[in-house]
């Protein structure tokens, strides 16, 4: 249920995003406090997958612009970072992915997140990367004072292709159901 009230401090956040990471047996290699609401961890890529530094890095921004786009709640700047080819797990395109991300930015205030990813796919010459993330989405319903879970996600897969820039082709996986209110996603980015 939507109004399942879940208050998590900056140590919280961490503590999550470790366990997060931790789940998978893996060292955690980057934690990312982009701001005191939004964290990310980035775990060293899978076993065989080759990525250059640089790349790697370049990688990791895509998520914070992404993740400074939404605490800012600037659609424009959100929906720069997906392809115009995008299409996700339930068949929704970019336009579907801006209306739900507006219903988001409507529905909630002091918007939040947390993540743990690995790069699990990297292919240079066809500019395509995919990672694997589980993570929290946080927010205020208008009128209240006291944080919700708004979604969360475990090992979904971000697939991003390289247009001059990483952009967000998609994403992949077992659908897992959402716990969020009647909508299936209000978070169509993870």
């Amino acid at each position: 249920m939507l109004r399942n009230v879940l208050f998590i401090s900056q140590v919280g956040a961490l503590f999550i995003a470790s366990t997060l990471s931790l789940q998978s047996g893996t060292a955690i290699a980057e934690v990312t406090q982009l701001t005191e609401d939004f964290s990310m961890v980035m775990r060293p890529p899978a076993e065989g997958v080759q990525v250059d530094d640089n790349e790697a890095q370049d990688i990791t921004n895509f998520f914070h612009h992404a993740e400074r786009a939404i605490q800012s709640e600037n659609i424009d700047a959100l929906m720069a970072l997906y392809s115009d080819e995008y299409t996700n797990q339930r068949d929704g395109d970019k336009q579907f992915a801006a209306e739900l991300w507006k219903k988001v930015f409507a529905r909630f205030d002091n918007i939040s997140s947390r993540h743990s990813m690995k790069l699990i796919d990297y292919d240079r010459a066809a500019g395509r990367a995919v990672t694997q993330c589980s993570g929290l989405l946080f927010g205020m319903p208008e009128g209240e004072s006291n944080p919700v879970l708004i979604d969360r996600w475990d090992d979904q897969r971000h697939i991003l292709i390289k247009e001059g820039v990483w952009k967000l082709l998609g994403d992949s996986g077992e659908f897992t159901s959402r716990t969020t209110d009647t909508d299936d996603s209000l978070h169509p980015l993870f």
